[in-house]
């Protein structure tokens, strides 16, 4: 199970850090509006709005009339205020819809659900007719070095067709490099690990020794991009 009161306080320390580091996040973001082959909406719902850097890109390349954010931070809604027409502080898997969306988005979030594919379900269902969902999360190699050297499980089940797949590494100088990025942006919600001086030289020899190119030392990520149309599924 994940634990969200610890994804919350990792992502609420992350707010001001967030869009300066998701190099990644705020690719996946532009590529997944632009697999959108509508761009204009009536009522448009975002989930895991974070610092707002998929709500601007929502802005910049939409069109609709009303636009929910939705975070499970409160202190998301002074980030998105301004674009917004309403901000509503939930868990996703907690949430009870009381109307239904032309557009459900949502860029690197629905990965820290416990229950993924009931989720997704809730969200069809959320959807008027010919609505669509459109969602990124993250493969099994996501984060791949972290999760081979910490022995971390964060294996995704999605019941519906991968629209688009691909493998993205980021470089850095050394491992410290690599676990400042993590912590900047908060993708380290899922465990929590306390290094002492010892275990931390021993992260970065592993690290070094396992992966390295060039010089620098890599970190994998693995985003997986998927539009549903509403009467497509259901």
């Amino acid at each position: 199970m994940i634990d969200k009161e610890l994804v919350k306080k990792r992502f609420s320390k992350s707010l001001d850090t967030y869009e300066d580091n998701a190099f990644v996040q705020r690719e996946m973001g532009a590529k997944l509006i632009s697999l959108l082959e509508k761009k204009e909406f009536n009522t448009i719902f975002e989930i895991g709005c974070a610092s707002g850097l998929l709500t601007k890109q929502i802005k910049e390349n939409l069109k609709y009339n009303s636009l929910t954010a939705n975070d499970i931070v409160a202190d998301a809604k002074s980030y998105v205020e301004n674009i917004a027409t309403e901000f509503i502080c939930e868990d996703i898997e907690k949430i009870t819809f009381d109307k239904k969306y032309d557009l459900i988005i949502s860029n690197a979030c629905l990965q820290w659900c416990n229950d993924i594919n009931s989720t997704i379900n809730k969200l069809l269902f959320a959807l008027n007719d010919n609505g669509i969902l459109a969602f990124t999360l993250f493969g099994e190699d996501n984060l791949k070095e972290i999760k081979n050297l910490f022995n971390f499980q964060n294996k995704v089940c999605v019941s519906a067709k991968i629209f688009k797949e691909e493998t993205i590494k980021l470089y850095f100088d050394t491992p410290l490099d690599v676990l400042r990025h993590i912590k900047l942006t908060g993708v380290n919600a899922v465990q929590e690990h306390k290094f002492t001086k010892s275990t931390l030289k021993e992260f970065e020899e592993n690290y070094k020794n396992l992966y390295s190119e060039n010089g620098k030392v890599y970190l994998t990520y693995n985003p997986i991009y998927l539009i549903i149309k509403k009467n497509d599924i259901v």
